[in-house]
């Protein structure tokens, strides 16, 4: 649909039809678009297993076994769902179980050295005490002996200070040691939860224990283990993902998202409105789901399928799918900057008009930016000469024409790859697809390829002679410009800028021609299904067969790049182009103070803080339970969500605090709600029947797990609150109504309002501990971000200029181009969630939300036109090159120095938040043409020249150069807005009396 464009390659990429009647009108909200076959199978086995940890509770001898907290193997798979393949799930749940034993294990050493704290014959006699107190107790009342020997010891009978401050010490390592492993790698965060989870086991109750009870975390370990091994076993029985499989079904959705870049280029092309945030939504989707393959590319070595590609095919198909990805972002890139550049002068025209304001026009009022806006005034005009508008609209539509084969080609050509690739990725096992049909699908491919082909050549040779024919009037009959003294450097803006979207186009149609060979190539030499193992097991039985022998592996198809000697090439550029990154200054400081310094700056930082923060708020919430008066009634109350509450509660900037207590309390009232509806459902106002639990209990089992699969990334922790509310609240119901049990909460309404009541109690801790005594901005996180961008992005400019020009081996260089700037693109784009929460910020800064979103699109910019002008290192003749230096004087100092200190100073008021100098070499796009015009350069063009494929290439390199000149300008206009200008020159001018 019109709206969003990426939406019919999902639903193809799902089995949907890429055109449906109903998309025309109506478009389901994201969270509840799933209505596929693949979401349907995910969802099953994701219900399937929660549903079945979830009768665990209703069955007697399970319950009676387990013990109460049967409900926690339910409540593990709401947060840990067997949702992805086989492997990843296994990693999570390893990680959540490292941390529960790891927890598990300090706690038995914490308790075994807090008990050793009271001597033997004190333990004693308080024993006996114990013994003789409840007696006396249960006499009294009419209850027995143990049940008033169980309430007294939660009623902290036994408590001894000693024993208290062991636990709170050796509780509160473990709590920051596992903040700060969380901090450093969040592949540690389940592991830091569940293992935070086990250690208030014994920080609550492990004070009252009387003995050394190793026992003590069984109650929550045990079914959190059975909840992952139902998991576990859904995994394997209900519709198994292969790692292979999970790689090929993204590899097919991002080639199918790649037809929006070629529908929106047609659309631009016929001179159809684009949306500027319909196409930053495409590349932001497409990058996403690029990186999100890639941690599954290092499980492939471990994988079991069958089919007919194997794991070295599908690793052997990542280079050239990846190369098709990146031009195709370089082509939708190049649109954003022309829609953003129409906005730009549009803007600029309007702040332009001269009778606006200036009263005394000796001395005209000043406006933030005014001298950078009014030296950029003379370029403006002339962009928007009549002639150039012009001439503007025949090239368009010259590229119209002649690229409208080419575009139509590439369509077929991408709908092509993904079909084959969906056709090798289905009926695997059962019902296996005809060969007639896969012979079928190449013959079809290989027609597209000879068409692609020849579209390509065609598009080349027309699109050239259009723009020339277009053009005419700035050629003579020998095809040199005509008075080249006279033309300016805009006269050959249109052409130029025709040449470049030319490029772009035909870039994208090689990446997709490449790409379809390989898989036509693939798919002709795999023929017959089979299973693959993991090559890993292979080189270990090859191994013990003949040690002197490497194991006899059948590498991948020829067709593209290895991509083991791929990334070992990129290692090796990053070690090699290190240096780029500059030289430190020697310190000269004594080693205790080196060792001060650091020392308080890794306590103070952003994780040294958060662990802080976990520590405090760990013992500000436990406190009621190691106190006489209290004990009992943080016992019976379940203090203990409020405390794991708490604990969860504290995050690492202020934004995601706000966000994450509105969405948990959202979560918290609607699993409540949904629990109490259930248990009232399936019990009435009885015990609680089995049989009604369990069918209720799959029908809300089935809303909430819906929830927590599809809803959005942002609203993830409302979705898991919701489903562990829930599981709470009719666990903790029917265990009241079915267990002999000290403490339960009540049933229905009565375990839904204390779980209500302790989450918020929790999250009031949480809120105190995180604004005290410093707020940790998310603001601050981002403006840090943007400052460490800007300065790789001038470590990157740098070694643009290093090898510019140069005639010594550049393939360090163009190994390393892409990657980082494909890094840095993904980076950049993971600041959108932390600048979508900054309105939930309160802040005090200088900085809005408006003012970083356009800053990290201004680095995008920057970034991708570093990366195009240092790929091009390696492509571009070294005369052109040269020419580059000559025209545009990318290598003069005073360009390089004007750069460097703008960008630095950019640094700066990013971090500091100072406003900029008003006098600062800027612009420097239009510094650029006024050097050009001041050093008496001609332009230097011929058809000739137009005909080049390496001259196009050398347009290409001028607009991206432009490009990052441009968007450094905008970077100081942008922060001039939000920050000011100081030390503001006011000049009184004066005319001069002689004239």
């Amino acid at each position: 649909m019109a709206k969003e464009i990426p939406a019919d390659a999902e639903d193809n990429a799902n089995g949907k039809p890429e055109s449906s009647s109903h998309r025309a009108w109506f478009s389901l909200p994201a969270w509840l678009d799933h209505f596929n076959t693949h979401d349907f199978k995910v969802l099953f086995r994701c219900w399937v297993a929660i549903w079945v940890s979830s009768l665990l509770m209703f069955i007697g001898p399970a319950l009676h076994s387990i013990g109460i907290a049967t409900f926690f193997g339910a409540l593990l798979l709401y947060i840990v769902p067997p949702s992805s393949i086989l492997i990843v799930y296994l990693l999570a749940t390893f990680s959540l179980l490292f941390g529960m034993c790891l927890a598990w294990a300090w706690g038995l050493v914490t308790m075994k050295a807090a008990l050793a704290a009271r001597p033997d014959s004190q333990t004693m006699a308080k024993l006996l005490q114990l013994k003789e107190q409840a007696a006396s107790q249960a006499q009294q009342s009419g209850q027995s002996v143990t049940a008033t020997e169980e309430k007294l010891i939660h009623d902290g009978f036994m408590f001894d200070a000693r024993i208290i401050v062991i636990f709170y010490v050796m509780s509160c390592v473990f709590v920051y040691v596992m903040a700060r492993l969380r901090v450093w790698n969040q592949k540690f965060a389940l592991a830091e939860i569940f293992g935070i989870i086990i250690m208030d086991l014994f920080l609550l109750f492990g004070p009252t224990s009387p003995s050394w009870d190793w026992r003590l975390a069984v109650i929550l370990v045990e079914p959190g283990a059975i909840g992952i091994g139902l998991g576990f076993a859904c995994c394997l029985l209900f519709f198994p993902q292969s790692t292979s499989f999970a790689v090929l079904d993204r590899m097919e959705k991002l080639v199918r998202m790649g037809k929006t870049t070629l529908n929106t280029t047609r659309d631009r092309l016929a001179s159809q409105p684009t949306e500027l945030a319909q196409m930053k939504s495409a590349k932001a989707k497409t990058i996403e789901l690029f990186k999100s393959m890639q941690p599954m590319i290092a499980f492939l070595p471990l994988d079991i399928s069958r089919g007919r590609w194997g794991v070295e095919d599908v690793r052997g198909l990542l280079p050239p799918v990846r190369q098709a990805m990146l031009v195709q972002i370089a082509l939708l890139d190049f649109h954003i900057a022309r829609q953003r550049t129409e906005e730009k002068i549009r803007e600029m025209k309007d702040q332009s008009n001269p009778e606006k304001g200036a009263k005394d026009p000796k001395n005209p009022p000043h406006e933030i930016g005014h001298r950078q806006l009014r030296e950029g005034m003379d370029m403006i005009h002339a962009l928007h000469a009549p002639e150039m508008g012009d001439v503007r609209s025949n090239t368009v539509e010259a590229l119209r024409v002649s690229t409208t084969e080419v575009l139509q080609v590439c369509s077929e050509a991408t709908d092509a790859i993904a079909d084959c690739i969906r056709l090798v990725n289905t009926r695997r096992w059962l019902r296996r697809h005809p060969a007639e049909k896969f012979e079928r699908v190449v013959a079809q491919g290989e027609e597209i390829l000879d068409r692609l082909r020849s579209a390509r050549k065609t598009c080349v040779r027309e699109t050239t002679e259009k723009l020339i024919e277009s053009h005419e009037d700035l050629f003579d009959g020998g095809g040199n410009l005509k008075s080249p003294e006279l033309q300016g450097p805009y006269a050959l803006r249109a052409l130029v800028l025709g040449m470049v979207i030319e490029e772009r186009i035909l870039g994208a149609a090689t990446g997709i021609e490449n790409l379809l060979a390989h898989v036509l190539q693939l798919s002709k030499t795999r023929t017959t299904h089979r299973i693959w193992y993991p090559y890993g097991i292979r080189y270990a039985i090859s191994w013990l067969v003949n040690g002197r022998q490497r194991a006899p592996l059948s590498g991948p198809i020829g067709t593209g790049d290895d991509p083991d000697a791929l990334e070992e090439q990129i290692k090796e550029a990053h070690r090699q182009l290190r240096i780029s990154r500059g030289l430190g200054a020697t310190r000269r400081q004594g080693m205790l103070s080196r060792i001060v310094r650091r020392t308080w700056h890794w306590l103070t930082n952003a994780g040294g803080m958060y662990a802080i923060r976990m520590v405090v708020v760990t013992i500000a919430t436990a406190i009621p339970a190691s106190l006489p008066a209290t004990a009992g009634f943080f016992y019976r109350e379940k203090g203990i969500w409020g405390t794991i509450t708490a604990q969860i509660g504290v995050v690492i900037y202020m934004a995601d605090f706000t966000f994450s207590v509105i969405s948990r309390t959202i979560g918290t009232i609607v699993g409540g709600v949904m629990g109490m509806v259930a248990w009232y459902i399936g019990s009435g106002h009885g015990p609680g029947n089995a049989y009604g639990m369990a069918a209720i209990t799959g029908v809300m089992t089935l809303v909430l797990v819906w929830w927590r699969l599809f809803l959005p990334a942002a609203l993830l922790p409302c979705a898991v609150m919701s489903g562990v509310t829930y599981v709470l609240v009719v666990g903790f119901s029917y265990d009241d109504a079915h267990t002999q049990q000290y403490g339960l909460p009540g049933r229905g309404y009565a375990a839904f309002y204390k779980r209500l009541v302790t989450v918020l109690l929790g999250l009031v801790a949480a809120f105190v501990v995180q604004i005290f005594p410093r707020p940790p901005s998310a603001s601050r996180h981002v403006r840090t971000t943007l400052f460490n961008t800007i300065r790789l992005l001038s470590d990157h400019y740098a070694l643009l200029l290093s090898h510019w020009a140069r005639s010594d081996d550049p393939s360090p260089v163009n190994v390393v181009a892409e990657q980082i700037s494909l890094d840095l693109a993904e980076s950049l784009l993971s600041l959108q969630g932390p600048i979508n929460l900054l309105k939930l910020e309160i802040s005090f800064g200088p900085f809005d939300q408006g003012t970083l979103f356009r800053m990290q699109e201004l680095c995008q910019d920057i970034n991708q036109s570093l990366g195009r002008l240092l790929a091009l290192t390696g492509y571009l003749p070294l005369e052109l090159q040269y020419r580059l230096v000559h025209n545009v004087g990318i290598l003069d100092d005073s360009v390089i120095d004007s750069v460097m200190v703008v960008l630095g100073v950019i640094g700066q008021a990013l971090k500091t938040g100072d406003p900029l100098p008003e006098r600062l070499p800027t612009p420097l796009l239009n510094r650029c043409y006024v050097n050009w015009h001041a050093q008496n350069r001609k332009a230097e063009f011929s058809t000739a020249l137009v005909r080049n494929e390496d001259y196009r290439r050398y347009c290409v390199a001028v607009s991206s150069y432009l490009k990052f000149l441009s968007a450094i300008d905008d970077m100081v206009l942008v922060l001039k807005g939000n920050l000011g200008e100081s030390h503001i020159v006011n000049q009184w001018r004066e005319e001069d009396p002689s004239v």
